[in-house]
């Protein structure tokens, strides 16, 4: 490594730590684990449509760990939902920071109570409660709950944040002197390249090219070659992931800085951002190159309507012109929070005299400009796409093909799946043969892959149906006739339920998808915890089971208002 691009790295990574030190407290927080901590995910880790808001922790993939305030406060938030956070906990701490503790299995006695009573008060699992600043007051190391699973979990661990309370956005949980060991360094599978306009050449093609890397245990550099040709202007991105010590996981990087000749003309790192911009991930990535290969690349590169904050010190948006007849050394330096380094060096080849203009295609479709809204509409459709759901103006193309025997209009292609929508669009199609009895069982649906429909949902509007859709694809009008299903998982008509401690049912709708539910026992609602993600209703004996016989109803609907009722007299006996 040269020694200017290392003192250049020395300097901006301590400049970073003491930057972070003095911003945030080092030894105000205890873990909120009484375990190693051992990351299975990363703040602004790369997530679909979305970045990590805080670190995920591990625990032995078993739920029932303590989990501890990690400093005095009070509960501020408590949210309980099927999805998302699952049992979430929010502590709002003196010191102007709110920590915030997800996929929990239950909160203490004490919270756990406030939690239930509130359910049953709105006869609603889902529940999203702000208690006053005296109600629910914690200490540093208190047992506020147990780690869990719950939510959108993919197994147990403990989903770990913390927000700046004024702003409620969420920073690096590392910068607040969280020890987690980790000595190794990111690795760059990836180099790719990409013409920033039609006249541009990457290896004598207006096409991205790709170029796979080695390690020699030092630095990483291009296989079989080292120098590119690139005629006029283009930019870059990589595939890059960082292995911790403990785990196989790929997590997300800290920083990306890229360097022009030892130059630093891009870099981004994963410091902080706010949740209403964090759909900026699909401009951040090579959003095409994640719909059909399923790999992330992180482009340094910012698109025209991406406002993602944690860009720093880009040069023209991530475009270099190659026109002269030079040679450049650009280098990628990838590091995690630790400061550990992954460095990858190659040489752009530019060649002026070899530049030809590209035959200039016609352009397809209608444009569409991401600073004015758009609207296209024929007979069959109206689609309305604000310019703020666009990354960059793009010429919308539109097809049209034959419906199925399922379908109750055509199939409408609205542009190609691998573009990405920023925010939701209007979109209403007519059918093409919908009697009268079904039109509010009528809902669009989009075709996915191995040709599986997902509803958007939908009502009927003036002969059209109506929804919003937050991607482009191919849509087309389905109904929903068939009421969701009740399977029983632990009982059945009379069955003695008394050596058990709680009632398990699944609730699966296939198309519309669940709307609501509710149990009762002898007439009284009671409190069913939903795990979406495993279609499963729980009740937890919680006194509201009598001697003997106990009538348990259930009355489940999806989103278009077919409803099933489940009915079963099961035996209690305290004795």
């Amino acid at each position: 490594m040269h020694l200017k691009l290392l003192n250049l790295f020395f300097v901006l990574f301590v400049t970073l730590n003491l930057t972070s030190q003095e911003k945030y407290p080092q030894n105000y927080f205890i873990s909120p684990v009484d375990l190693e901590i051992k990351l299975s995910g990363t703040f602004g880790e790369l997530r679909s449509d979305h970045f990590h808001s805080g670190m995920d922790i591990r625990t032995n993939e078993v739920e029932g760990f303590n989990i501890y305030a990690i400093a005095d406060g009070y509960v501020s938030r408590i949210k309980a939902s099927s999805g998302g956070y699952g049992n979430a906990l929010y502590i709002t701490h003196p010191n102007g920071f709110v920590s915030v503790y997800g996929h929990l299995q239950q909160y203490n006695q004490k919270i756990g109570e406030f939690v239930k009573n509130e359910q049953y008060k709105r006869e609603s699992f889902e529940v999203d409660l702000f208690p006053p600043e005296d109600l629910l007051k914690v200490t540093k190391g208190e047992i506020v709950a147990l780690s869990g699973n719950t939510g959108r979990s993919g197994g147990p661990h403990l989903h770990f944040e913390i927000r700046d309370e004024a702003t409620q956005k969420p920073i690096n949980p590392l910068h607040f002197g969280y020890k987690v060991k980790d000595i190794t360094p990111p690795v760059i599978n990836l180099l790719k390249v990409y013409p920033a306009d039609q006249n541009a050449l990457v290896e004598d093609k207006n096409t991205s090219a790709e170029f796979f890397t080695q390690n020699d245990g030092k630095k990483y550099s291009l296989v079989k070659k080292d120098t590119i040709h690139i005629n006029g202007k283009a930019y870059f991105g990589i595939n890059t992931y960082d292995p911790f010590n403990s785990g196989n996981n790929k997590n997300g990087v800290y920083s990306i800085k890229l360097l022009l000749d030892k130059k630093l003309i891009y870099e981004h790192n994963a410091e902080t951002f706010s949740f209403d911009e964090t759909r900026y991930i699909n401009s951040f990535i090579d959003y095409k190159e994640y719909k059909l290969k399923k790999r992330r690349i992180q482009k340094s590169y910012i698109q025209s309507n991406n406002h993602l904050s944690i860009y720093n010190n880009v040069k023209n948006n991530g475009v270099i012109d190659f026109e002269q007849d030079e040679t450049h050394e650009l280098t990628y330096l990838v590091s995690d929070i630790a400061g550990n380094t992954a460095r990858l060096s190659f040489f752009i080849k530019g060649n002026q005299q070899n530049l030809k203009p590209a035959i200039k295609s016609e352009k397809q479709g209608e444009l569409f400009s991401y600073t004015t809204n758009n609207y296209f509409k024929t007979d069959d459709i109206i689609l309305e796409v604000p310019g703020e759901a666009l990354y960059d103006s793009l010429y919308f193309e539109y097809k049209v093909s034959p419906s199925s025997k399922n379908t109750f209009s055509p199939i409408h292609h609205l542009h190609y799946n691998y573009v990405p929508l920023h925010t939701r669009c209007n979109l209403s199609i007519r059918p093409d043969s919908l009697s009268k009895r079904l039109q509010d069982k009528a809902l669009i649906a989009r075709i996915g892959e191995n040709n599986k429909y997902k509803s958007t949902g939908g009502d009927w509007v003036d002969g059209f149906i109506e929804t919003r859709i937050r991607e482009f694809g191919k849509y087309c009008i389905l109904v929903d006739t068939i009421p969701p299903e009740i399977g029983e998982v632990n009982i059945y008509n009379n069955k003695n339920i008394s050596k058990q401690n709680t009632i398990k049912v699944k609730i699966e709708d296939e198309l519309a998808g669940i709307k609501s539910y509710r149990g009762t026992l002898n007439g009284k609602w009671i409190l069913l915890e939903y795990d979406a993600k495993s279609d499963l209703l729980i009740y937890r004996y919680d006194g509201h089971l009598i001697d003997g016989n106990n009538n348990f109803e259930l009355k489940v609907v999806d989103e278009k208002n077919n409803i099933s009722e489940y009915k079963a007299y099961l035996v209690y006996q305290t004795n």
